[in-house]
């Protein structure tokens, strides 16, 4: 059987002491081969219905960390729904993905030790939702009648949903050398000082906190010898960079509805439903691959390179405004 296997009948010693030789290739599809530890604060504040208002308030202040061979799971778990959607439009897994490529794979396969931020790691995370039965129609304070404006006008609900969140932590890659595309973190990732909009745009990191794995000498970026030794140096960079962040995240939804009682139950119910109501536009991923435009005179090497385009963020996390008007029969 382990000739017709193999196709000869001479097998090696490491072949036959095996666990299963009759099985040459056995592939791990694991994803997830690590421990996660997670520290979080939790604190709600409710309010009852009183005065007609319902609100509950939520925040979140949590730390989350691994030593994990990831693909792209992180995205799944902090967008699993527009994570499936083509594009990525509409969640914070962003247009381009989510840049996990980077650090889902452990730099030094002999030395699994890479304890670091994990992937869908939200330090803070704020909720505050509720509801308001407007002051129209009988027994508010407004057109208390209990004719056709008591009809027309009572019984409206508003309610609302507002969401904030800090942004993901991203995986820088630099042009790698033999054995790795990690970087060299060698000062703040984060710019100092205030920034317009338009500047972080352009450039959200700074791109001189970065080096590639083989170190800050250009002569030896411009004539790469995979025989010297800095083409099998580590980047001491982590797979995933606290400081590295995507830009923050917050949206509000709200609907207006209200229930028209043909008998008490029978009656229709109208809803106004209104999804990024201030149609605030939220940044997408960076573009997280490190390189440098070309040199002064046009050269370029394997750091400085044609259309490069690392920190700039050419996409949005959030589809604009949209509404939907709704009508459902409860009998």
């Amino acid at each position: 059987m382990l000739q017709h296997i193999y196709g000869t009948p001479e097998l090696t010693r490491s072949i036959l002491l095996k666990t299963f030789p009759f099985f040459p290739t056995i592939v791990n599809n694991t994803s997830w081969d690590a421990a996660t530890v997670y520290h979080g604060l939790d604190v709600q504040v409710r309010k009852w219905f009183s005065h007609g208002l319902n609100i509950v308030a939520a925040y979140t202040w949590s730390k989350l960390m691994d030593n994990g061979l990831v693909g792209q799971l992180g995205a799944q778990l902090v967008d699993p729904i527009h994570f499936a959607r083509p594009g990525y439009v509409g969640g914070r897994a962003g247009v381009t993905g989510f840049g996990n490529g980077y650090g889902g794979l452990y730099q030094d396969p002999d030395h699994k030790i890479n304890h670091v931020i994990g992937p869908n790691d939200i330090p803070h995370i704020f909720n505050i939702a509720g509801t308001y039965e407007l002051p129209f129609g009988k027994g508010k304070t407004f057109l208390h009648s209990n004719g056709v404006l008591n009809h027309v006008f009572g019984g409206w609900l508003l309610t609302g949903n507002f969401n904030a969140q800090s942004g993901i932590p991203l995986s820088i890659g630099c042009p790698g050398n033999n054995v790795t595309r990690r970087c060299n973190l060698i000062g703040n990732p984060k710019f100092s000082g205030s920034r317009t909009r338009q500047q972080e745009i352009a450039q959200w990191f700074n791109p001189a906190a970065f080096e590639p794995p083989f170190g800050s000498d250009q002569a030896f970026w411009a004539n790469y010898d995979p025989n010297d030794p800095r083409a099998y140096q580590f980047g001491n960079a982590s797979a995933r960079l606290a400081g590295a962040r995507s830009p923050g995240f917050s949206n509000l939804d709200s609907s207006l509805s209200k229930e028209f009682h043909l008998t008490e139950q029978r009656y229709f119910q109208f809803r106004w439903e209104v999804f990024n109501t201030l149609n605030h536009q939220n940044l997408g991923i960076p573009t997280t691959g490190f390189r440098l435009p070309p040199n002064a005179d046009g050269s370029t090497d394997r750091v400085h390179q044609a259309g490069c385009e690392f920190g700039r963020i050419t996409n949005i996390a959030t589809d604009p405004r949209s509404m939907e008007f709704a009508l459902k029969f409860y009998w």
